[in-house]
């Protein structure tokens, strides 16, 4: 099993590779700039080399990269989009630049205007930017929790993006706490079972890349998007055990975003996540 963090780049591309050995990962998601500026963030050809090097020499991969919080290719608003569509370019073309093999984006939010028309300006914005990016690089759309008139709550959404952009570089992230909040019910096992078949039948589960590997502080179909600590939150132990268990989803590569309320958390959410599937293998001998 691939376990990572998204890990802070605040101190040095370079020094990357080194947390990773600390905490145990054998994957990992960036941010290529800060997430809250639109400016990139311009990293030496020389510290860019040692990660990409020392992220290879300890079996890190897949490398993901994550847009921008203030990505919305969904949004009404034509220089918002704009940018928001430059800024998703930019990744592609970067990614490469951090050994990255995956692109995650969120599709943000319709406005004031309607789903089915944000999700078309999300489509049109997502076939532009991969027309001008590296031919490897994969672009993963992410499930959202589904407040306010954000779009991509539903699987549904998310094919109808799939359909209209047309790319077969285009992939999916499943993030497991957007998909609580939004009213999939993954922490049991019949909730798990009619999400995983919704998702194959909406978009494949080949098309299934990554796992976001979130536990959640907000109820089930709440459409908050708050993120838990790994087995203290409302999906729990047993329910993030049963995903990463999962026949279907084992060998995908399983990134945390958990918070980081103390020194340590990251370090202990990954000893609590191993130790929840040494128990779940356990029961299942």
């Amino acid at each position: 099993m691939r376990f990572g963090f998204h890990l802070p780049i605040r101190y040095g591309v370079a020094k990357v590779p080194a947390l990773a050995r600390k905490l145990g990962c054998k994957t990992v998601q960036l941010f290529s700039r800060s997430p809250r500026m639109w400016r990139p963030t311009m990293q030496s050809e020389e510290a860019l080399a040692a990660m990409r090097e020392g992220l290879c020499a300890l079996g890190v991969a897949p490398v993901a990269l994550h847009t921008i919080y203030l990505v919305n290719l969904a949004s009404p608003d034509k220089k918002l989009w704009e940018m928001s569509l430059d800024a998703l370019a930019e990744e592609l073309r970067r990614a490469p630049l951090f050994g990255a093999q995956f692109v995650v984006t969120h599709l943000g939010s319709a406005g004031g205007d309607s789903l089915a028309a944000g999700l078309k300006r999300a489509a049109r914005a997502v076939r532009r930017a991969l027309d001008c990016c590296d031919a490897h690089v994969r672009l993963l759309l992410e499930n959202s929790a589904g407040s306010g008139n954000i779009v991509g709550a539903r699987f549904a959404e998310l094919a109808e993006v799939f359909a209209l952009a047309d790319d077969p570089r285009l992939g999916l992230c499943f993030d497991t706490a957007h998909a609580f909040a939004s009213g999939y019910n993954v922490a049991s096992a019949t909730g798990l079972r009619e999400t995983l078949a919704e998702i194959d039948r909406e978009i494949g589960l080949a098309r299934l890349l990554l796992v976001h590997l979130n536990d959640s502080k907000a109820p089930l179909g709440s459409r908050i998007d708050r993120h838990a600590h790994i087995g203290q939150g409302e999906i729990g132990p047993t329910g993030l055990g049963r995903i990463v268990c999962h026949p279907r989803l084992r060998r995908l590569p399983f990134i945390m975003e958990t918070p980081i309320d103390h020194p340590g958390d990251d370090l202990r959410n990954m000893r609590r996540l191993r130790a929840i599937v040494r128990r779940m293998e356990g029961r299942a001998r």
